[in-house]
């Protein structure tokens, strides 16, 4: 049932960009974000952290046009008492871009300049800590700032602008040294094994990782977050091995697979209702319940989350035989 239901979330068409959305919705969650700047940030900063004032800031500095290679979020934090920023670039090229460090200083003067907007009487702007994360098959192996960029003569160098970024390069880290929360390992698994076109191997071992997760809304959430962006990059076969991955190793998963089911159908009403005209609607439903008809919910199922008549339900089975 597993591939009906993804395949009727995405209404059969991939995600425009399956890296940027899961990579955002992974750390996007705090105890993610909080893990991963615990684990790979410099200890000498990261003692000086007040990680009970993280906060997860919503703007994008991508420019559109860049945004199929690149993803970003940003958090405020204190350090040592003031405020400071960690803005995380996500590179998902399969290859190094020598522009990175170019792409990420711009991305932090938009945030300061942003940061000026909003605070006109403060007097100096706050430290950003810039942290690359790279998911490629070439192993990164630039220098964390961009005066390589520039063509250097004798005593130019007060001219040149320099910074340090952290660069964490998820493909080639040894898996002995990916550490931190569960949900943070099971996402940089995914990431690692992604790029290698292997990652199928490696499900057992993610959702042992996932299945140890207590909190059984955390491990729905994140179980949907981990679906949506397996199916937008797995072709028919893959879908029958993630299938049997979520069976052997979800405890409930036949519950759990009919909620976030369920999600999926809902949300697939609501975007209906915003985008079809009011004569379209009823087609609409129709449409849908034939869907969960094919996915094996039954007609209580049905009826609650379309509102058509037992009568309609019973009529499309009747077409359907």
């Amino acid at each position: 049932m597993i591939r009906n239901y993804i395949k009727f979330m995405n209404n059969d068409k991939p995600l425009f960009n399956p890296h940027d959305k899961f990579f955002k919705e992974s750390f996007s969650r705090k105890e993610i974000a909080s893990s991963f700047i615990k684990e790979y940030l410099p200890d000498n900063i990261c003692s000086k952290l007040n990680f009970k004032t993280l906060t997860i800031l919503k703007d994008s500095y991508i420019d559109k046009e860049l945004s199929e290679h690149f993803s970003d979020i940003l958090y405020s934090i204190q350090l040592s008492g003031k405020l400071t920023y960690i803005y995380l670039l996500f590179e998902h090229k399969s290859y190094i871009d020598p522009w990175t460090g170019f792409q990420l200083l711009r991305n932090m003067v938009k945030i300061w300049e942003n940061y000026r907007k909003q605070h006109k009487n403060r007097k100096k702007l706050p430290v950003i800590l810039p942290v690359v994360i790279y998911q490629g098959k070439q192993k990164w192996d630039l220098n964390e700032s961009i005066g390589h960029l520039f063509e250097y003569e004798d005593n130019i160098e007060d001219y040149i602008p320099e910074f340090k970024s952290e660069v964490y390069d998820i493909s080639h880290i040894h898996e002995e040294k990916i550490r931190g929360e569960i949900l943070l390992r099971v996402y940089l698994l995914i990431q690692k094994y992604a790029i290698r076109g292997d990652i199928y191997g490696k499900l057992p071992q993610i959702f042992s990782l996932l299945a140890s997760v207590l909190e059984e809304k955390t491990k729905t959430e994140y179980l949907e977050t981990l679906l949506r962006y397996l199916s937008s990059v797995s072709n028919t076969e893959q879908l029958d091995i993630l299938k049997s991955e979520v069976d052997q190793f979800i405890e409930h998963g036949g519950e759990i697979m009919t909620t976030i089911a369920e999600k999926w159908v809902q949300e697939g009403i609501e975007k209906g209702k915003l985008e079809g005209k009011r004569e379209g609607k009823l087609e609409g439903k129709l449409e849908i319940a034939k869907k969960m008809l094919r996915m094996g919910l039954n007609n209580e199922q049905i009826i609650e989350i379309t509102g058509l008549s037992r009568d309609k339900i019973e009529e499309l089975m009747e077409n359907k035989n």
